[in-house]
């Protein structure tokens, strides 16, 4: 059954009758064989402290691809996760101390995740009051906040906090507290979408924004809240970050930039917008991070890792493009 926007049963069409695998299935067969081909390749990369060594990495992708996952829902894209997860590491490791207690970090985790969230904001307001283009507005502000990070760090990175790295790099259960925190992000990203008004009108507005302007759907509020969400999840993703490696370098983000979009893609989300799975992004996520080790643990030098990515990012956009030509012919 499907639903409208208040979440009232509509009946399904007869086009839709069929029974259809969920989304998160594909992508999961696909994680379950590139596993199962790495531990053939490099049968250390599939033992369980490689794996449990593997989900902070993967974590804090799947965090910042939380962020960017809303944002291509909105059929937008966002470059600016580069900038603002480097702004907010170097946020955290100027605004307290390495030896500070708990009242300076969580003033200086505050102001980071601000500063993600404001960022967010901005880019929100050019997009969708000024009505510039997505991609040229986050690449814009992304300059912005990467010249912000090199100004308030004076370009020399410095340690994180004692207490938060011990935090980031804790397990609990035996599991890493990173990983925990990702699954609680998703939990409420997942809930809000698929059980609240206000979920069910954000996918509404992804999926054809001119119907739900006439339903009433605040569409530039929805818009530009979404820019700021993902800003917000672009800063936890730079303080989980920075907790991890302790002394995260002033371009720490850089290599979100390209990942975060290939975990959406991956996820088998379209780059058009609509309705898309958090937890398929989760497992692309989780794809890319063990792909990327997996290519290290072959002898292959990390730049293919960019190169692996960015096939990805033209695949997902070229392929849905070829299937609708060769349907139409």
């Amino acid at each position: 059954m499907n639903t409208d926007l208040t979440g009232n049963d509509l009946p399904n069409s007869a086009g839709n009758s069929r029974i259809q695998l969920p989304q998160v299935a594909y992508v999961a067969t696909a994680t379950v064989v590139l596993v199962a081909i790495g531990g053939f390749l490099a049968p250390q990369s599939v033992s369980l402290p490689a794996l449990l060594t593997l989900l902070p990495f993967m974590s804090i992708l799947g965090v910042a691809a939380i962020g960017q996952h809303l944002v291509v829902q909105q059929r937008g894209f966002d470059i600016s996760v580069a900038g603002i997860i480097s702004l907010s590491a170097v946020i955290v490791t100027n605004y307290a101390e390495r030896g500070a207690g708990a009242g300076p970090i969580v003033v200086a985790v505050l102001l980071a995740l601000a500063a993600g969230a404001g960022t967010g904001a901005i880019n929100g307001f050019f997009v969708t009051l000024l009505r510039v283009p997505p991609l040229v507005t986050t690449i814009g502000i992304n300059a912005l906040a990467i010249g912000v990070t090199v100004y308030l760090s004076g370009g020399v990175p410095r340690a994180v906090p004692d207490a938060l790295g011990t935090l980031a790099l804790g397990r609990t259960l035996g599991i890493p507290n990173t990983f925990v925190v990702m699954l609680i992000i998703a939990a409420i990203v997942i809930f809000v979408e698929r059980r609240t008004v206000i979920g069910r009108q954000f996918i509404a507005i992804g999926t054809n924004p001119s119907a739900a302007r006439v339903l009433g759907v605040r569409v530039t509020a929805y818009s530009w809240l979404t820019y700021t969400a993902a800003g917000l999840f672009f800063a936890l993703a730079g303080v989980m970050l920075s907790g991890f490696v302790s002394v995260p370098t002033i371009m720490c983000g850089n290599e979100y930039m390209l990942s975060t979009v290939a975990a959406v893609v991956v996820g088998g989300n379209a780059l058009t917008g609509g309705r898309a799975s958090i937890p398929a992004t989760i497992l692309g996520a989780f794809f890319l991070t063990y792909l990327g080790q997996l290519v290290l643990s072959v002898g292959f030098e990390r730049a293919v890792q960019d190169v692996v990515k960015a096939t990805i990012i033209i695949l997902g956009v070229a392929l849905p493009e070829i299937v609708r030509r060769l349907r139409n012919r």
